[in-house]
């Protein structure tokens, strides 16, 4: 009997996952400084809230110790006559207390921008290779899905990227509205009770259109905020821009490029190389600048669509992606991070103001401090404050896979770093109120002194020593670069 066989084409995937990019339903979302901050953010409205000491009766010989201090009576250890019981007796105790905001201080990143000037020559440079895709394709020497190749062909340069470079999109305004909505919502009450505020952004349209969004989300709150002017010379928001030592050794030294030029000449940036190259099936050499300039179409036109998506996200694997997003991490990390020694020293003066802030309002009046800026500054205060540092240190030898030091988590556009003063109940017998500082990265609790908080002590420990900083380093404050 005759056997029919049957054959069936397959079409070539794009990816090793076995999908195409048009649909997958999971694409890979960090991209460094341009990740979307929906993408890795948390929720005010979702932290619990920071609680005070059990209010004893009088006739409790009890001592309570308390072991994490979270909602509930989950972890504590609470003695009687030296017995260990293992639940408070509600005869002799009261709940926990809600402690109360009285300064919050924060510094959060613009939202979602257009490109800068050197990244739009890059993506215009990179934009000419479309031409040499759709040919291949045509000439079936590409492994690209049909539908990816279609999705490329009907994608045009964006002509507003061609002025009003920076600035901030209608994407970005609303991540910095919804930003203020939910920290609206979650400290309301705080917000009708301050007594002195200082809220100030730099001298860019994307910081300003940010703080506008920002107080525009402050919905319900029935009292308005002053925007202070920008500082030239701004001493907090953004010392570095007037940092004349760290233009000469940072920004116009040699140390960024060559670990972003040594990384790329690895066996891992090579295989990218080798990947798109087959992919596209360009058959010219693509250089590193080419690699870049299409990941960088990737990601700001990811970055402003609704659907997060961007069809030249499709020459390249997740694994591609994961590889991109190092080289991104080398740049912050040299360039505002623990790769220098004047990146940790200029992110002080931000934490000297932290400080100074807090340490005024324990006298009773209600503070808010908000200062809008940019990455670097956020990079920054990371670095000034030992965060996120990498043993062994982040280099262009290799990459290193399981980092702390990842700009997707830290900062991608609205990043911020909230720092929030509670004044809690007085502990029985104390003459003194209880402070407690609560810190919150995008919108997620860092527990920077093991528990949800630190003490007042603790406190202190950690930041009484900004209050010496000074920018003397700096040699002269001189326009660093435009």
């Amino acid at each position: 009997m005759w056997k029919l066989l049957i054959f069936v084409s397959l079409p070539v995937l794009s990816s090793q996952s076995g999908q195409c990019y048009w649909n997958n339903q999971h694409p890979y979302p960090y991209y460094g400084s341009k990740t979307p901050y929906d993408s890795v953010r948390g929720d005010f409205r979702d932290v619990p809230e920071i609680k005070g000491n059990y209010k004893m009766q009088p006739d409790g010989p009890m001592t309570l110790k308390l072991l994490q201090n979270v909602a509930g009576y989950g972890r504590q250890r609470i003695t009687y006559g030296g017995a260990l019981l293992k639940s408070p007796r509600p005869e002799t105790f009261k709940p926990f207390l809600e402690c109360e905001p009285v300064s919050i201080w924060f510094m959060v990143r613009h939202g979602t921008r257009r490109p800068n000037t050197n990244d739009s020559k890059t993506m215009r440079k990179a934009s000419f290779l479309r031409e040499n895709i759709i040919q291949s394709h045509a000439n079936g020497n590409v492994e690209m899905c049909a539908q990816d190749i279609e999705d490329l062909r009907n994608w045009n340069w964006n002509p507003k990227l061609d002025y009003k470079k920076s600035f901030l999109t209608s994407k970005g305004y609303q991540e910095l509205f919804e930003f203020g909505h939910r920290f609206g919502q979650k400290y309301s009450s705080f917000l009708k009770e301050v007594h002195y505020s200082v809220i100030r952004p730099t001298s860019e349209q994307r910081t300003q259109g940010s703080v506008k969004a920002f107080l525009e989300g402050l919905q319900g709150i029935n009292r308005s905020f002053v925007i202070e002017n920008h500082i030239i010379n701004d001493p907090v928001a953004r010392p570095y821009r007037y940092c004349a030592k760290r233009g000469v050794q940072i920004i116009n030294g040699t140390r960024l490029s060559f670990e972003i030029q040594r990384f790329q000449q690895t066996a891992e940036f090579k295989q990218v190389q080798e990947n798109v190259q087959r992919r596209t099936g360009i058959n010219i050499q693509l250089k590193p600048t080419s690699i870049m300039g299409m990941y960088d179409l990737c990601r700001f036109y990811r970055s402003y669509s609704a659907l997060k998506r961007s069809p030249w996200c499709a020459v390249f694997s997740d694994h591609d992606l994961e590889i991109l997003e190092y080289v991104e991490d080398l740049r912050h990390y040299f360039r505002n991070g623990f790769g220098d020694s004047l990146n940790p020293q200029t992110g002080a003066a931000g934490l000297k103001d932290l400080y100074e802030k807090f340490n005024a309002s324990k006298s009773g009046h209600k503070s808010f401090t908000a200062y809008f800026t940019h990455d670097t500054m956020v990079d920054m205060i990371y670095s000034a404050m030992g965060l996120y540092e990498d043993y062994p240190k982040l280099s262009g030898f290799e990459r290193i896979k399981d980092r702390k030091w990842r700009t997707s988590f830290l900062t991608p556009f609205a990043a911020n770093f909230v720092a929030v003063l509670h004044r809690c109940p007085k502990i029985q017998n104390s003459t003194t109120n209880t402070y407690r500082i609560q810190f919150l990265v995008n919108e997620k609790e860092m527990h920077l002194c093991g528990d949800r908080f630190c003490s007042w002590k603790g406190f202190e420990n950690t930041f009484q020593k900004f209050t010496n900083t000074t920018l003397d380093f700096c040699d002269d404050f001189t326009y660093v670069y435009k």
